[in-house]
Protein backbone atom coordinates (compact mmCIF):
# COMPACT_ATOMS: atom_id res chain seq x y z
CA UNK A 1 0.00 0.00 0.00
CA UNK A 2 1.81 3.37 -0.79
CA UNK A 3 1.01 6.20 1.19
CA UNK A 4 1.55 9.89 1.69
CA UNK A 5 2.30 12.59 4.37
CA UNK A 6 -0.82 14.48 5.45
CA UNK A 7 -1.86 16.81 8.22
CA UNK A 8 -4.97 14.60 9.88
CA UNK A 9 -7.53 15.93 12.27
CA UNK A 10 -8.57 12.98 14.89
CA UNK A 11 -10.23 15.22 16.95
CA UNK A 12 -10.83 18.88 17.91
CA UNK A 13 -7.25 20.64 18.00
CA UNK A 14 -5.99 17.29 17.14
CA UNK A 15 -3.93 17.90 14.01
CA UNK A 16 -1.58 15.38 13.67
CA UNK A 17 1.20 15.00 10.74
CA UNK A 18 1.48 11.30 9.54
CA UNK A 19 1.26 8.88 6.83
CA UNK A 20 -2.18 7.86 5.28
CA UNK A 21 -2.86 5.89 2.29
CA UNK A 22 -2.99 7.54 -0.85
CA UNK A 23 -6.31 7.53 -2.23
CA UNK A 24 -7.29 4.74 -4.55
CA UNK A 25 -9.35 6.43 -7.50
CA UNK A 26 -13.22 5.46 -9.34
CA UNK A 27 -13.92 5.87 -12.89
CA UNK A 28 -14.55 9.28 -12.94
CA UNK A 29 -11.71 10.79 -10.35
CA UNK A 30 -8.12 12.09 -11.09
CA UNK A 31 -5.19 12.24 -8.42
CA UNK A 32 -3.44 16.13 -7.88
CA UNK A 33 -0.40 16.22 -6.33
CA UNK A 34 -0.80 19.43 -4.81
CA UNK A 35 1.11 22.24 -4.93
CA UNK A 36 -0.09 24.42 -2.43
CA UNK A 37 -3.28 24.84 -0.12
CA UNK A 38 -4.51 27.99 1.80
CA UNK A 39 -4.92 27.93 5.27
CA UNK A 40 -8.89 29.83 5.19
CA UNK A 41 -9.74 31.61 8.09
CA UNK A 42 -12.77 29.17 8.31
CA UNK A 43 -10.04 26.75 8.69
CA UNK A 44 -9.53 27.85 12.49
CA UNK A 45 -12.59 27.21 14.15
CA UNK A 46 -12.93 23.51 11.83
CA UNK A 47 -9.72 22.52 13.44
CA UNK A 48 -9.18 24.04 17.06
CA UNK A 49 -13.15 24.31 18.47
CA UNK A 50 -16.08 23.00 16.05
CA UNK A 51 -14.03 19.98 14.36
CA UNK A 52 -15.34 18.51 10.79
CA UNK A 53 -18.14 16.46 10.54
CA UNK A 54 -16.04 13.45 11.39
CA UNK A 55 -12.37 11.86 12.51
CA UNK A 56 -10.45 11.28 10.75
CA UNK A 57 -10.32 14.15 8.07
CA UNK A 58 -7.87 15.95 6.18
CA UNK A 59 -8.71 19.58 6.13
CA UNK A 60 -7.91 22.46 3.62
CA UNK A 61 -9.95 23.28 0.92
CA UNK A 62 -8.30 26.13 -0.96
CA UNK A 63 -5.85 23.81 -3.67
CA UNK A 64 -4.75 22.64 -6.39
CA UNK A 65 -1.70 21.12 -8.27
CA UNK A 66 -0.45 18.93 -10.92
CA UNK A 67 -2.86 16.03 -12.08
CA UNK A 68 -1.12 12.84 -12.01
CA UNK A 69 -3.61 10.36 -12.23
CA UNK A 70 -6.54 9.35 -13.86
CA UNK A 71 -9.46 7.14 -13.30
CA UNK A 72 -10.37 4.49 -16.33
CA UNK A 73 -13.09 6.49 -17.44
CA UNK A 74 -11.19 10.31 -17.43
CA UNK A 75 -9.25 11.25 -20.62
CA UNK A 76 -5.65 10.44 -20.34
CA UNK A 77 -5.03 13.70 -22.01
CA UNK A 78 -5.31 15.90 -18.94
CA UNK A 79 -2.46 13.97 -17.47
CA UNK A 80 0.42 16.25 -15.99
CA UNK A 81 -2.01 19.46 -16.50
CA UNK A 82 -2.03 21.99 -13.30
CA UNK A 83 -5.68 22.19 -12.10
CA UNK A 84 -7.92 24.50 -9.31
CA UNK A 85 -9.77 22.54 -7.36
CA UNK A 86 -13.69 22.99 -7.28
CA UNK A 87 -14.22 22.17 -3.08
CA UNK A 88 -17.95 21.86 -3.41
CA UNK A 89 -19.12 18.30 -4.50
CA UNK A 90 -23.01 18.53 -5.58
CA UNK A 91 -25.66 16.35 -5.68
CA UNK A 92 -26.73 16.91 -9.00
CA UNK A 93 -30.48 16.17 -7.90
CA UNK A 94 -31.80 18.28 -5.52
CA UNK A 95 -34.11 21.23 -6.93
CA UNK A 96 -31.28 23.92 -6.55
CA UNK A 97 -29.04 21.54 -8.36
CA UNK A 98 -31.72 21.26 -11.10
CA UNK A 99 -30.88 25.32 -11.66
CA UNK A 100 -26.95 25.17 -11.12
CA UNK A 101 -27.41 26.90 -7.98
CA UNK A 102 -24.79 24.55 -6.25
CA UNK A 103 -23.82 26.41 -3.33
CA UNK A 104 -27.13 25.73 -2.03
CA UNK A 105 -27.73 21.80 -2.74
CA UNK A 106 -28.90 20.11 -0.13
CA UNK A 107 -26.63 17.21 0.15
CA UNK A 108 -23.52 18.04 -1.00
CA UNK A 109 -19.62 16.83 -0.24
CA UNK A 110 -17.08 19.23 0.52
CA UNK A 111 -13.11 18.67 0.44
CA UNK A 112 -11.62 19.51 3.63
CA UNK A 113 -14.57 18.91 5.86
CA UNK A 114 -16.91 16.53 5.14
CA UNK A 115 -14.18 14.40 2.70
CA UNK A 116 -10.53 14.43 2.78
CA UNK A 117 -8.68 17.96 1.82
CA UNK A 118 -5.99 19.69 0.66
CA UNK A 119 -3.37 19.51 3.90
CA UNK A 120 -1.55 16.55 2.18
CA UNK A 121 0.64 15.72 -0.81
CA UNK A 122 -2.26 14.00 -2.91
CA UNK A 123 -5.92 14.64 -2.63
CA UNK A 124 -8.57 12.32 -4.49
CA UNK A 125 -11.16 14.79 -7.06
CA UNK A 126 -14.05 14.36 -9.19
CA UNK A 127 -13.14 15.09 -13.01
CA UNK A 128 -15.76 17.40 -12.66
CA UNK A 129 -14.56 19.39 -10.29
CA UNK A 130 -11.17 20.64 -11.96
CA UNK A 131 -10.89 23.75 -13.36
CA UNK A 132 -7.48 23.46 -15.67
CA UNK A 133 -4.72 25.74 -15.36
CA UNK A 134 -2.61 27.41 -18.22
CA UNK A 135 0.84 26.29 -18.43
CA UNK A 136 2.53 29.70 -18.13
CA UNK A 137 0.54 30.67 -14.83
CA UNK A 138 2.60 29.84 -11.63
CA UNK A 139 0.98 26.56 -9.87
CA UNK A 140 0.41 28.57 -6.48
CA UNK A 141 -2.09 30.51 -8.17
CA UNK A 142 -4.24 27.20 -8.03
CA UNK A 143 -4.88 28.14 -4.25
CA UNK A 144 -6.46 31.24 -4.59
CA UNK A 145 -9.42 29.94 -7.08
CA UNK A 146 -11.23 29.14 -4.45
CA UNK A 147 -11.28 33.03 -2.36
CA UNK A 148 -10.84 34.74 -5.55
CA UNK A 149 -14.00 32.88 -6.51
CA UNK A 150 -16.28 33.50 -3.08
CA UNK A 151 -15.11 37.14 -3.60
CA UNK A 152 -16.92 37.03 -7.16
CA UNK A 153 -19.90 35.61 -6.42
CA UNK A 154 -20.19 38.23 -3.28
CA UNK A 155 -19.62 41.25 -6.08
CA UNK A 156 -22.45 39.40 -8.72
CA UNK A 157 -24.69 38.43 -6.00
CA UNK A 158 -24.69 42.33 -5.14
CA UNK A 159 -25.34 43.80 -8.69
CA UNK A 160 -22.21 45.93 -8.38
CA UNK A 161 -22.35 48.74 -11.23
CA UNK A 162 -19.54 50.62 -13.08
CA UNK A 163 -18.80 54.16 -11.49
CA UNK A 164 -20.60 53.13 -8.38
CA UNK A 165 -18.86 53.88 -4.61
CA UNK A 166 -17.99 51.38 -2.55
CA UNK A 167 -16.58 50.34 0.98
CA UNK A 168 -14.65 47.16 1.89
CA UNK A 169 -14.52 46.47 5.35
CA UNK A 170 -12.13 43.66 6.91
CA UNK A 171 -9.13 42.54 4.42
CA UNK A 172 -8.61 39.69 4.70
CA UNK A 173 -8.07 36.96 1.89
CA UNK A 174 -11.80 37.63 0.44
CA UNK A 175 -12.49 41.47 1.26
CA UNK A 176 -8.90 42.16 -0.60
CA UNK A 177 -10.33 39.96 -3.42
CA UNK A 178 -14.09 41.81 -3.12
CA UNK A 179 -11.92 44.97 -3.36
CA UNK A 180 -9.79 44.12 -6.34
CA UNK A 181 -13.21 42.77 -7.81
CA UNK A 182 -14.71 45.72 -7.40
CA UNK A 183 -12.01 48.20 -8.56
CA UNK A 184 -12.07 45.70 -11.66
CA UNK A 185 -16.18 46.33 -12.10
CA UNK A 186 -15.38 50.15 -12.41
CA UNK A 187 -15.47 50.81 -9.00
CA UNK A 188 -14.18 53.76 -6.54
CA UNK A 189 -12.96 51.37 -3.41
CA UNK A 190 -12.34 52.32 0.17
CA UNK A 191 -10.38 49.19 1.68
CA UNK A 192 -11.06 49.40 5.17
CA UNK A 193 -9.05 47.31 7.98
CA UNK A 194 -7.60 47.48 11.62
CA UNK A 195 -4.64 46.67 10.42
CA UNK A 196 -2.01 49.16 9.02
CA UNK A 197 0.32 46.59 6.98
CA UNK A 198 -3.03 45.00 5.07
CA UNK A 199 -4.06 49.04 4.19
CA UNK A 200 -0.40 49.46 2.83
CA UNK A 201 -0.52 46.32 0.55
CA UNK A 202 -4.24 47.65 -0.45
CA UNK A 203 -3.13 51.15 -1.24
CA UNK A 204 -0.48 49.48 -3.58
CA UNK A 205 -3.19 47.78 -5.67
CA UNK A 206 -4.48 50.55 -6.49
CA UNK A 207 -7.22 50.82 -4.05
CA UNK A 208 -8.27 53.71 -1.23
CA UNK A 209 -6.60 52.18 1.94
CA UNK A 210 -8.26 53.58 5.60
CA UNK A 211 -6.72 51.97 8.39
CA UNK A 212 -9.56 52.62 10.91
CA UNK A 213 -7.30 51.83 13.96
CA UNK A 214 -5.91 55.54 13.47
CA UNK A 215 -8.46 57.28 11.49
CA UNK A 216 -12.41 57.51 11.18
CA UNK A 217 -13.68 55.51 8.48
CA UNK A 218 -17.11 56.84 8.57
CA UNK A 219 -15.88 60.74 8.45
CA UNK A 220 -13.02 60.01 5.80
CA UNK A 221 -15.55 58.19 3.67
CA UNK A 222 -17.61 61.06 4.09
CA UNK A 223 -15.05 63.60 3.28
CA UNK A 224 -13.89 62.00 -0.12
CA UNK A 225 -17.49 61.63 -1.40
CA UNK A 226 -18.27 65.16 -1.02
CA UNK A 227 -21.14 63.96 1.97
CA UNK A 228 -22.52 61.61 -0.44
CA UNK A 229 -21.24 58.27 1.06
CA UNK A 230 -21.23 55.16 -0.81
CA UNK A 231 -23.22 52.44 -2.94
CA UNK A 232 -22.03 49.48 -1.82
CA UNK A 233 -21.05 48.38 1.86
CA UNK A 234 -19.28 44.97 1.72
CA UNK A 235 -19.03 43.61 5.47
CA UNK A 236 -16.24 41.32 5.08
CA UNK A 237 -14.74 41.47 8.96
CA UNK A 238 -17.56 39.82 10.60
CA UNK A 239 -17.99 42.53 12.81
CA UNK A 240 -21.07 44.13 14.67
CA UNK A 241 -20.14 47.16 14.78
CA UNK A 242 -18.71 47.49 11.12
CA UNK A 243 -22.24 46.08 10.38
CA UNK A 244 -23.77 49.45 12.20
CA UNK A 245 -21.48 51.70 11.07
CA UNK A 246 -22.35 50.42 7.90
CA UNK A 247 -25.41 52.42 7.21
CA UNK A 248 -23.78 55.64 8.57
CA UNK A 249 -21.97 55.81 5.17
CA UNK A 250 -24.86 54.03 2.73
CA UNK A 251 -26.31 56.50 0.22
CA UNK A 252 -30.42 55.96 -0.26
CA UNK A 253 -31.33 52.58 -1.28
CA UNK A 254 -27.78 51.87 -0.54
CA UNK A 255 -26.70 48.27 -0.75
CA UNK A 256 -25.27 46.01 2.13
CA UNK A 257 -23.12 42.87 1.56
CA UNK A 258 -22.66 40.22 4.09
CA UNK A 259 -19.91 37.56 3.96
CA UNK A 260 -18.09 38.07 6.66
CA UNK A 261 -19.15 35.84 9.29
CA UNK A 262 -19.94 37.28 12.87
CA UNK A 263 -17.83 35.22 16.29
CA UNK A 264 -19.62 37.07 18.74
CA UNK A 265 -23.29 38.36 19.02
CA UNK A 266 -24.90 40.95 16.13
CA UNK A 267 -26.89 43.55 17.57
CA UNK A 268 -28.59 46.55 15.72
CA UNK A 269 -29.07 49.43 16.70
CA UNK A 270 -32.13 51.37 16.84
CA UNK A 271 -30.61 54.20 14.74
CA UNK A 272 -29.41 51.85 11.88
CA UNK A 273 -32.75 49.69 12.02
CA UNK A 274 -34.45 53.42 11.26
CA UNK A 275 -31.51 53.92 8.50
CA UNK A 276 -32.62 50.77 6.90
CA UNK A 277 -35.94 51.82 6.89
CA UNK A 278 -35.83 55.63 5.51
CA UNK A 279 -33.07 54.59 3.75
CA UNK A 280 -34.69 51.71 2.15
CA UNK A 281 -31.40 50.03 2.02
CA UNK A 282 -30.93 46.37 0.67
CA UNK A 283 -29.22 43.75 2.79
CA UNK A 284 -27.90 40.39 0.81
CA UNK A 285 -26.17 37.78 2.08
CA UNK A 286 -23.90 35.45 0.01
CA UNK A 287 -22.50 32.11 0.65
CA UNK A 288 -19.50 30.56 -1.16
CA UNK A 289 -19.17 30.19 -4.74
CA UNK A 290 -21.00 29.72 -8.18
CA UNK A 291 -19.92 27.58 -10.85
CA UNK A 292 -22.38 26.18 -12.91
CA UNK A 293 -22.25 26.38 -16.66
CA UNK A 294 -24.17 28.72 -18.50
CA UNK A 295 -24.60 31.73 -18.89
CA UNK A 296 -20.49 31.40 -17.85
CA UNK A 297 -18.46 29.35 -15.82
CA UNK A 298 -17.85 31.92 -12.81
CA UNK A 299 -14.28 30.34 -12.20
CA UNK A 300 -13.15 30.45 -15.27
CA UNK A 301 -13.91 33.94 -15.51
CA UNK A 302 -11.67 34.28 -12.19
CA UNK A 303 -9.25 32.31 -14.08
CA UNK A 304 -8.92 34.72 -16.68
CA UNK A 305 -8.90 37.58 -14.05
CA UNK A 306 -5.96 36.29 -12.69
CA UNK A 307 -4.35 35.49 -16.08
CA UNK A 308 -5.07 38.97 -17.21
CA UNK A 309 -3.59 41.02 -14.33
CA UNK A 310 -6.82 41.84 -13.06
CA UNK A 311 -6.70 40.00 -10.14
CA UNK A 312 -3.29 40.42 -8.29
CA UNK A 313 -2.06 37.13 -5.61
CA UNK A 314 1.38 37.48 -4.93
CA UNK A 315 0.81 40.70 -2.29
CA UNK A 316 -1.33 38.56 0.05
CA UNK A 317 1.02 35.79 0.54
CA UNK A 318 2.49 36.12 3.77
CA UNK A 319 4.01 32.23 4.37
CA UNK A 320 4.92 29.63 2.74
CA UNK A 321 5.42 26.70 4.79
CA UNK A 322 6.24 22.96 5.05
CA UNK A 323 2.88 20.71 5.04
CA UNK A 324 4.92 19.19 8.51
CA UNK A 325 4.13 22.89 9.74
CA UNK A 326 0.38 23.29 8.60
CA UNK A 327 -0.71 23.32 12.57
CA UNK A 328 1.86 25.54 13.21
CA UNK A 329 0.65 27.55 10.33
CA UNK A 330 -2.97 27.26 12.09
CA UNK A 331 -1.78 28.62 14.96
CA UNK A 332 -0.40 32.15 13.73
CA UNK A 333 -3.94 32.69 12.51
CA UNK A 334 -5.42 31.83 15.77
CA UNK A 335 -2.82 33.81 18.46
CA UNK A 336 -2.07 36.59 15.62
CA UNK A 337 1.27 35.76 16.93
CA UNK A 338 2.97 37.79 14.19
CA UNK A 339 1.46 39.57 10.94
CA UNK A 340 0.05 36.86 8.60
CA UNK A 341 -1.98 37.85 5.18
CA UNK A 342 -2.22 33.99 2.96
CA UNK A 343 -0.40 31.50 4.55
CA UNK A 344 0.11 28.82 1.50
CA UNK A 345 1.20 24.96 2.86
CA UNK A 346 3.47 23.94 0.40
CA UNK A 347 4.33 19.47 0.31
CA UNK A 348 7.47 20.39 -1.84
CA UNK A 349 8.89 22.01 1.28
CA UNK A 350 8.64 19.03 3.79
Amino acid sequence: MKTMKAAVLHGIDDLRYEDVPIPELGPHDVLVKISACGICGSDIPRILTNGTYHFPTIPGHEFGGEIVEVGSEVDGKILHKNAAVIPLIPCHHCKPCEIGDYAQCENYDFLGSRNDGGFAEYVKVPEDNLVIMPDHLDPEAAAFMEPVSVAYHVVTNNDLRYGEDVAVYGLGAIGIFIAQWAKAFGARVFAVDLDEKKVEIATQLGLEGICSANQDAVKTIMERTGGNGVDVVFEAAGSGFVFNQAFQILKRRGRLGLVGRPTDGLQVSNESYEKLLRNQITIRGTWSFEFKSFPHHAWQTCLEAVNDGKIVLEPIISHRIPLRDTYKGVRIMADKSEFFYKILVKPELD
